[in-house]
């Protein structure tokens, strides 16, 4: 693919999103006009033109959105992730599956769950996945009105090591939300504890739970310690850390959409936007610089 290719998909769907949007204006224009012509004004009548305009744009437009999503993120992301890592399967409509972090009984999946851009690969020998993901919940109030609060948005990754933990471990940053409170782990019957550190600082910023204090300090040594705090001061407390069998799952709830194209009303500038995606890509290899 060139990026020719991205550009052509682009100006196609804001040509097409520009052309329904002057008939669904016209429609409400001559709506307006012919309800003044003939002294008539009935609500039904415009929620009818409203509702006609939105199919409008949606049936016109998901297509060639769809077309332009997919040729930006086979240009821009899966192409410089192959740069970066092996064995890359990278797929912008798929995502996480929830029960994956459900089952870590770690992470509350909520009452709503989205995620997409999944990415699997390898790098320094580490296999890992990762992908967008969106999480809420429900609540609903004495007069029977449902609302839906964001508890987590930002990106999920699983890293996988050759050497098995014997013990798990939570660190969870006090404005992480998505998290279920630990309890007795199903798999080794052993409770979760409350565990301190040395550092009166990192026991501040974080909830930290593991099944033997002694275990956890062989991840939280002074080193991992100051690599974590800098993690979760860059997206304001909003990280977890979770060891568990052979795996670390990170949370990182940086209310965004990683690989995003840009709005389809202006021009790519194709080396902006390569520098716009490393920073998306870099955060994945800092994690297991930090650890290997």
């Amino acid at each position: 693919m060139k990026f020719e290719d991205v550009e052509t998909a682009r100006k196609t769907y804001w040509k097409k999103l520009k052309t329904t949007l002057f008939i669904s204006v016209s429609l409400l224009i001559l709506a307006f006009i012919l309800a003044v012509i003939f002294h008539v004004f009935d609500k039904i009548v415009f929620y009818i033109v409203i509702f006609v305009a939105i199919i409008v744009n949606v049936v016109v437009n998901t297509k060639n959105r769809y077309i332009y999503h997919k040729t930006y993120k086979t240009y821009f992301v899966e192409q410089n992730l192959h740069r970066v890592f092996t064995d890359v399967i990278y797929d912008h409509t798929k995502g996480l599956n929830p029960s994956l972090l459900h089952a870590t009984g770690m992470i509350d999946t909520g009452d709503a769950y989205s995620s997409n851009d999944l990415t699997i690969a390898k790098y320094k020998n580490i296999d890992f996945m990762q992908a967008d993901a969106t999480i809420k919940t429900e609540s609903t109030d004495s007069d029977g009105h449902t609302t839906y609060t964001t508890i987590f948005k930002g990106r999920f990754m699983i890293f996988e090591f050759p050497k098995k933990f014997d013990f798990k471990l939570e660190i969870i940053g006090k404005r992480f939300h998505a998290y279920r409170v630990p309890g007795k782990d199903k798999a080794t019957g052993r409770k979760m504890v409350k565990i301190q550190t040395e550092s009166t600082e990192f026991n501040q910023k974080f909830k930290i739970y593991g099944q033997d204090g002694f275990e956890a300090f062989y991840i939280l040594d002074p080193a991992m310690i100051v690599r974590i705090q800098a993690i979760s001061d860059y997206y304001k407390d909003k990280v977890f850390l979770g060891f568990y069998d052979n795996k670390m799952l990170v949370g990182l709830d940086d209310r965004k959409d990683s690989f995003e194209p840009p709005k389809a009303s202006r021009p790519i500038n194709e080396a902006e936007e390569i520098q716009k995606i490393a920073p998306s890509i870099k955060v994945i290899t800092d994690f297991i610089d930090a650890i290997v």
